[in-house]
């Protein structure tokens, strides 16, 4: 996995990054689809956050009234998040754990989950069969994973359409690597089909597959994204296109 310090030195950069449009379109999409595969119980739900960062995702579930437990590596991240689960009034409903991947299944042994959230994490590792071992040791029976991660076959469309440099496209075309915008670290390249073969070949069974920000990555004028109307007009056609193939 990328070095702690190319996370712990970019907490701004990614608070900052948060708070955009197209941000917030990737967790409101994320979670309306989340939303319609939550396990049915009369009790709070556990969520286990993998690679939680500053908790954007899980403290959502902890204000639903839900349990968190947040795992990371990169304690400014880590810390950042015990912050705003205490500005946000969830701090006793959250467990925090500054640890790698790898030691989930000695740290977590004897916990079990009923969701465990793997976003913006699978395309940071290179031995994605380990993480996902690893994710899903903790996961009870019948329990949901939920998994996202940036498809191959986006960054050919993103970068000719944004940078327009089409020879340096081709010349990347078929490319399994790329960098990290905001953190300025490699990360892999895959498709679904090759994180799904993964998961499946480890004892899952796919309950669904989604997109996320079909058509907003495409769309170079950053401007009309802070336009309200213009805005509410992406999140609808988000929302639609997020669960139809082959979208």
């Amino acid at each position: 996995m990328s070095s702690t310090n190319a996370f712990d030195d970019k907490v701004e950069s990614w608070k900052e990054h948060q708070d955009t449009p197209w941000s917030r379109l990737y967790y409101s999409i994320s979670q309306a689809n989340l939303s319609r595969h939550m396990p049915k119980s009369e009790r709070p739900l556990r969520f286990l956050d993998v690679g939680s960062g500053n908790g954007f995702d899980s403290i959502y579930y902890a204000e639903q009234g839900h349990q968190i437990t947040l795992l990371d590596h990169s304690p400014a991240m880590l810390e950042e998040a015990r912050a705003r689960a205490v500005a946000a009034g969830v701090d006793d409903q959250a467990t925090y754990h500054l640890a790698p991947v790898a030691e989930i299944p000695s740290l977590l042994n004897a916990a079990r989950f009923d969701v465990v959230l793997c976003h913006g994490v699978a395309h940071y590792v290179e031995d994605l069969a380990s993480l996902l071992r690893c994710i899903c040791h903790p996961l009870r029976s019948g329990g949901l994973l939920s998994l996202i991660s940036i498809n191959r076959y986006s960054e050919p469309y993103r970068e000719a359409l944004l940078w327009r440099d089409m020879d340096a496209v081709q010349a990347r075309l078929n490319a399994q690597t790329a960098e990290s915008r905001v953190f300025g670290t490699s990360i892999r390249l895959r498709t679904a089909h090759e994180v799904i073969d993964q998961l499946e070949e480890g004892g899952c069974t796919l309950v669904s597959q989604y997109g996320v920000r079909c058509v907003n990555d495409y769309i170079s004028d950053n401007d009309i994204k802070h336009d309200p109307v213009f805005f509410r007009e992406l999140e609808r056609l988000e929302t639609a296109m997020s669960g139809q193939y082959p979208y």
